[in-house]
């Protein structure tokens, strides 16, 4: 009888013994395969998943995905070169790809994702075998997190200039946008200021790629123009958004122009208002197009906007200061913020400019008239150069 509860004993403490070495492991070593296709080398998304135990999401329609851990998550496009780690940007000069089924992600991309969410992995690699061994120290982690909080392994992308510029023409198509007197319409004000604004663009910025989400009178979803922009993005690039617009009011009194940014929280209820005004285009998309809109869609919009948003304000107040010099006519109505969707996918810092109200009977006579679009094309582009010199300033710091 002695001898059997001896033998229960021994074998309860080796299972405790076992259990124990497993939770409190101090080494763990995850092995992972590259794929190379056309000499830049890949990692794959169910591999991530199956090797690191990741919670991820992917949705087909809009080609997104996400990998959770802990309190870390990482949202990745196809067809971009970028993924957003924990709120930060990071950059590859390859694009996230699909393949046989399978998510593609660029190598550097990928390592980034691991770095983050483990912040003392040792990543090594036998490039003869297509191997990778990434190489945890739990034990280790833990206590230098708690003791020394780690030095941020995060990319700035603020590290790098402005090297294109995307002007996108408020609606088209079959969105007029606001209309005024006589079928004044709002798309055709928007193209003739955006192609004006780039041509003065690319005569003050040598070197500096101009970019148009529509050059004439086609529609264009909410959704296109924020991928335009976020597909020119890449490693040691980055870009600016500016959406031209012109607003119209209930009031026939209300008159003058403002600049927008991304914010959660409208200015007030004009702000509300007015992005509620330009985010009605969304009925005209299609459903697939409308699920990009959602809630899932608006939560990771957020994520986005701390260094995003600040750096939007500050270009959003350089081009109303801009515009405040050309436009003697009519007031400014200052630096607002709302929700508009056209601003929430993109991945540089970005700005909304009403030009003018469209509903105000003075102000419409002045949006007709060449001369009076010349000098709001000056305004934002002299704001625009304005932005990019202190923007420059700031990551030579």
């Amino acid at each position: 009888m002695l001898r059997k509860k001896l033998v229960k004993a021994l074998l309860f403490f080796c299972i405790v013994l076992l259990l124990s070495s497993n939770l409190n492991s101090e080494n763990r070593n995850y092995f992972i395969k590259s794929i190379s296709l056309k000499n830049n080398r890949y990692l794959s998304f169910n591999d991530m998943v199956s090797v690191f135990k990741f919670g991820y999401t992917f949705d087909v329609i809009i080609q997104r995905g996400a990998f959770f851990f802990k309190n870390h998550y990482a949202i990745l496009n196809v067809g971009l070169s970028v993924v957003v780690i924990d709120g930060k940007l990071f950059k590859s000069m390859i694009k996230v790809k699909r393949n046989n089924g399978d998510v593609l992600i660029p190598y550097d991309l990928a390592k980034s994702i691991v770095e983050n969410f483990h912040p003392l992995a040792k990543i090594t690699e036998n490039k003869s075998k297509n191997l990778i061994t990434i190489s945890l120290d739990n034990k280790k982690s833990n206590s230098k997190i708690k003791k020394n909080k780690i030095k941020n392994k995060y990319i700035n992308y603020n590290n790098e200039k402005i090297s294109f510029i995307v002007i996108d023409a408020g609606h088209g198509g079959k969105d007029p946008g606001a209309l005024g007197s006589k079928s004044f319409k709002e798309k055709k004000i928007t193209l003739k200021v955006a192609r004006r604004l780039g041509v003065i663009l690319k005569k003050k910025l040598k070197g500096i790629k101009i970019r148009y989400t529509r050059y004439n009178d086609k529609y264009v979803s909410l959704q296109k123009r924020t991928e335009i922009a976020n597909r020119l993005l890449k490693k040691n690039e980055n870009g600016l958004f500016l959406s031209i617009h012109v607003n119209a009011s209930i009031s026939s009194r209300i008159s003058g122009f403002e600049t927008y940014f991304l914010s959660q929280n409208a200015s007030n209820e004009e702000a509300r208002n007015t992005a509620a005004l330009e985010n009605d285009v969304v009925v005209l998309e299609n459903h697939k197009a409308n699920s990009s809109y959602g809630d899932v869609d608006y939560i990771e919009a957020m994520m986005l906007t701390s260094q995003i948003q600040k750096e939007s304000s500050i270009l959003a107040d350089s081009i109303l200061k801009g515009m405040i010099r050309k436009n003697k006519i009519f007031k400014s109505r200052g630096v607002r913020k709302a929700d508009f969707f056209v601003l929430r996918g993109v991945l540089m810092p970005a700005t909304l400019v009403e030009i003018g109200f469209i509903t105000n009977k003075k102000e419409s006579k002045y949006l007709k008239r060449e001369s009076h679009l010349k000098n709001i094309s000056y305004g934002i582009a002299d704001g625009v150069i304005m932005f990019i010199k202190r923007y420059n300033k700031m990551i030579s710091k």
